[in-house]
């Protein structure tokens, strides 16, 4: 691929189309139009529109987890909990501003996860990194008495991320998100209630 088709700048654009569109309405004639590529070129590049999207998950799988750990980066000026809670707030409030386009892992498995095998391995290591990545802080959490150190931390880290795609869903399907914000923020106050009530009974 020549250096008027940079291939990570063509995967980008290939992310952005299937995030907002999807990946049924999104043909190869729009793809080609919009990264400048003829099809000869994308096929000598990709092989085929599934590898394509394959290669699109990847791309984000990796830059997501960048972005989670440097979010969730272990700060001693605040704690975990909060720091929590502000990762799932802000992803929420950002999502007038992209239209609410959602999350590429949670869009295509939605759409292909049933359909497609290797869409739904790719959208499941896709779902598995980003708990791997949320799930220090939630221990760390733990740690600081926030949430009770009886749960499983990956499994909590599950439940916040599959809480928060649900929200994402109808969130995306209203255009608003005040409902999603509501649900995080309930999911936040059981789990850190119950660490309260356990306690004064022990």
């Amino acid at each position: 691929m020549n250096q008027k088709h940079d291939k990570a700048l063509v995967v980008q654009t290939g992310l952005n189309l299937f995030c907002s569109k999807g990946y049924t309405n999104v043909g190869l004639d729009e793809i080609c139009q919009t990264t400048g590529m003829t099809k000869g070129a994308f096929y000598n590049a990709f092989g085929s529109k599934e590898n394509f999207l394959l290669e699109t998950l990847a791309s984000f799988d990796k830059s997501n987890t960048e972005r989670i750990n440097h979010v969730l980066m272990p700060d001693p000026h605040i704690k975990a909990i909060t720091q929590l809670r502000l990762f799932y707030t802000d992803m929420l409030e950002y999502q007038p501003q992209v239209n609410f386009m959602g999350c590429m892992v949670n869009n295509m498995m939605s759409e292909l996860g049933a359909l497609n095998k290797k869409v739904s391995e790719a959208t499941l290591r896709g779902f598995d990194s980003i708990i791997a990545a949320v799930e220090p802080a939630v221990n760390q959490a733990q740690r600081d008495g926030d949430i009770d150190p009886e749960f499983d931390s990956t499994e909590i880290a599950s439940l916040l991320h599959t809480t928060f795609y649900g929200v994402l869903t109808r969130a995306k399907s209203l255009g608003d998100y005040i409902k999603g914000m509501e649900t995080m923020n309930l999911l936040f106050e059981i789990l850190q209630r119950n660490k309260q009530v356990l306690k004064s009974q022990s």
